[in-house]
């Protein structure tokens, strides 16, 4: 007797369920692609729990019919496609008919839904994909699916769910992106009984953008609309000095379709390349129309990622496309002059009328007023890009320009990016152990012949600290990033970035965790406009973050004020600290401690301030590094683990010389 059987259909359910529900963020996609496909005019979402416990989803849309009720919950049954030809051809969201299968295999699920050409719904409830109870009830037209006790029969998937915040976040992530896609629908997201997000559902994208990221993205955007041969381009691009630490603010729709590509992310962020600091990524909702069948949606279970079949050609398409789009709208960095109080007055009013045109509500007068007195008078960063003005501003003298370019000393970090002058980076190639004695480096060119004898014979003995090697002879630089040095071990190649950045942790470390350490307040609170997502993880740590010195309030919607910071961050880009501190929040699989939240600041704050690869260093600046360095606890790693040094021995040489 043969030993293959068919699988029964519970099973081959849950193991469907495996690749299309992922985690709760993963339910709400289907349910929200499913009320858009209906023709949905109001999605309204609510979660508890990250999604553990309840996760519900209604819309307006035409309904389902009583007849299809049972259906929609078999595998592969669905409306959206009939024949293979129809998936070369996909204008709908959803087409497998897998979904609804797969998520009543693992959870208990009630649908409520009408049909807009009946009197009255039917309501159906499963659990582990059995149908429990089927009845008629009262319900306006249009479909509401509950579902409960996620993964309640799969312990295991159970067992690996991350923490609230994290799987809030992720329904977050997605909720924003759908509303992005669908600015004529009107969305509504719930965590716990509390609204996080609400979309004015009007058809204009800029609208949706300011509802959902905030007045500061919205009052960035470039207008992109271009068409090239069979690609058409539309949406909007950030100016490129508001930017992220991660790819989490570019946003691609294929055919109003949200999707992950790494083609268009890359494409982008080259038209962007010297624009950007390095390292941050552009801010972008990129909209891109193609022929169906020049797009396989079908390439992955979730239908998260799409592929191109002409991805070079939409390659050139976009980046030509977003570069030509900047060059015309002049990239140049803009630099907000402090405001008159008329101005900002009438600026208030004039906000406070937008908010009302678009919710239908009137904001606090006071609290706008306030906000408008804390607008940030950032300085940015000058871009080397080599675009011409478009306005009429031809007469620009660069000589007039940069003896004008005098800032105070209170506005000097206040930037959004993490902008140094040559001259701050000379102050921050003091290498001494003791910051109050600063040292100056002459910059003046040694003669070569000089800088040889120098050099020879040259030692700097190691016995005072605790290190592998008993002494250590500077050789040189290389590519202007790497020094050269001999040891008893060999010749090492040091990375002069990672050495610093391991010398200035250890440093912030000590000057942080002092018995005596303060936090002081800043001149002018820094006002930080967050997404959903964000703002949930800064209330969920907000003890924590507190606790590391961070003092910061409510401010109205998604945005909050910092107010005072450790006295360590003094003249730091406090910014793009707390954005980096939400990134790598957002990221983690646990619940940080503030210890660690600590620790991701401290690194940031040391990558940021240290030398950069690129940078020439002299002999002087060159050995102090390197004895700083061996003064450390750990001089073979940086603080994110990455090589400081490589070593190759003399025998290794003596080899690969033949000798």
């Amino acid at each position: 007797m043969g030993i293959i059987k068919q699988l029964p259909q519970n099973v081959a359910n849950q193991i469907s369920a495996g690749e299309v529900i992922e985690r709760p963020a993963s339910i709400v996609k289907e349910l929200i692609e499913n009320s858009i496909d209906a023709g949905a005019e109001n999605i309204e979402i609510k979660i508890e729990d990250g999604g553990r416990e309840l996760i519900k989803v209604k819309d307006d849309g035409h309904g389902i019919q009583a007849d299809d009720i049972e259906s929609a919950f078999n595998r592969y049954a669905t409306s959206k496609i009939e024949d293979i030809d129809d998936l070369y051809s996909l204008y709908s969201l959803g087409f497998r008919g897998e979904a609804l299968a797969s998520i009543a295999s693992v959870a208990e699920v009630e649908m409520i839904s009408r049909h807009q050409d009946s009197d009255q719904a039917e309501k159906i409830t499963l659990k582990g994909g059995e149908i429990l109870s089927k009845k008629p009830v009262g319900s306006t037209v249009g479909t509401e699916i509950t579902v409960r006790d996620l993964f309640y029969n799969t312990p295991a998937r159970y067992k690996y769910l991350k923490t609230t915040t994290t799987e809030f976040s992720h329904i977050s992530k997605i909720v924003s992106a759908e509303a992005t896609a669908n600015s004529d629908l009107s969305f509504k997201l719930y965590h716990d009984g509390r609204q996080i997000l609400s979309t004015p559902g009007n058809g204009k994208l800029k609208d949706t953008i300011y509802a959902v990221y905030g007045s500061e993205i919205a009052d960035n955007l470039i207008p992109i609309d271009v068409e090239d041969r069979y690609i058409k381009l539309s949406g909007y691009l950030c100016r490129p000095e508001l930017t992220r630490s991660s790819r989490s603010h570019e946003l691609f729709f294929v055919n109003g379709r949200p999707i992950y590509n790494n083609l268009t992310a890359k494409a982008v962020e080259t038209a962007y390349n010297k624009l950007t600091d390095p390292g941050r990524k552009p801010i972008v909702f990129l909209f891109i129309k193609v022929n169906p069948i020049l797009v396989d949606v079908n390439v992955h279970p979730a239908k998260r990622e799409v592929k191109f079949s002409r991805s070079q050609i939409i390659f050139d398409v976009i980046k030509k496309a977003v570069r030509r789009t900047l060059k015309e709208n002049d990239p140049t960095t803009r630099i907000k002059l402090k405001q008159t109080a008329e101005f900002k007055d009438q600026k208030t009013e004039e906000e406070g009328v937008e908010r009302e045109k678009l919710f239908g509500e009137k904001e606090d007068q006071k609290r706008e007023k306030s906000e408008a007195d804390y607008s940030n008078s950032d300085e940015q960063n000058d871009s080397d890009y080599d675009f011409k003005r478009k306005s009429s501003a031809n007469n620009y003298n660069p000589q007039r320009q940069k003896k004008s370019g005098n800032y105070s000393s209170n506005n000097k970090y206040r930037g959004e990016k993490n902008n140094y002058s040559k001259k701050d980076l000379q102050k921050n190639i003091n290498y001494s152990r003791d910051s109050r004695q600063a040292e100056t480096f002459s910059e003046d060119k040694e003669d070569f012949s000089q800088l040889i004898e120098k050099n020879e014979n040259q030692e700097y003995s190691l016995a005072k600290v605790e290190a592998e090697e008993s002494y250590f002879k500077y050789l040189g630089q290389i590519f202007n990033s790497y020094l050269l040095i001999e040891t008893d071990q060999g010749l090492k190649i040091v990375d002069q970035h990672n050495a610093q950045e391991r010398i200035l942790y250890e440093r912030f470390y000590a000057e942080f965790n002092q018995k005596d350490k303060a936090s002081q307040s800043l001149l002018l609170p820094v006002k930080i406009e967050l997404s959903a997502e964000e703002r949930e993880i800064v209330r969920q740590y907000e003890d924590q973050i507190r606790e590391i010195g961070i003092d910061f309030s409510d401010f109205g919607s998604n945005t909050i004020l910092i107010q005072e910071v450790p006295v360590l961050l003094k003249n730091k880009p406090t910014r793009n600290i707390i954005e980096e501190l939400i990134a790598e929040l957002a990221e983690a699989g646990k619940a940080k401690s503030a210890a660690e939240i600590q620790k991701t600041m401290l690194k940031y704050l040391a990558c940021r301030s240290s030398i950069k690869a690129g940078q020439p260093l002299t002999k002087k600046e060159s050995v102090q590094l390197i004895k700083d360095l061996y003064k450390t606890e750990n001089p073979y790693r940086c603080p994110h683990s990455r090589p400081i040094m490589i070593n190759i021995s003399r025998e290794e040489i003596e080899k690969g010389l033949g000798r």
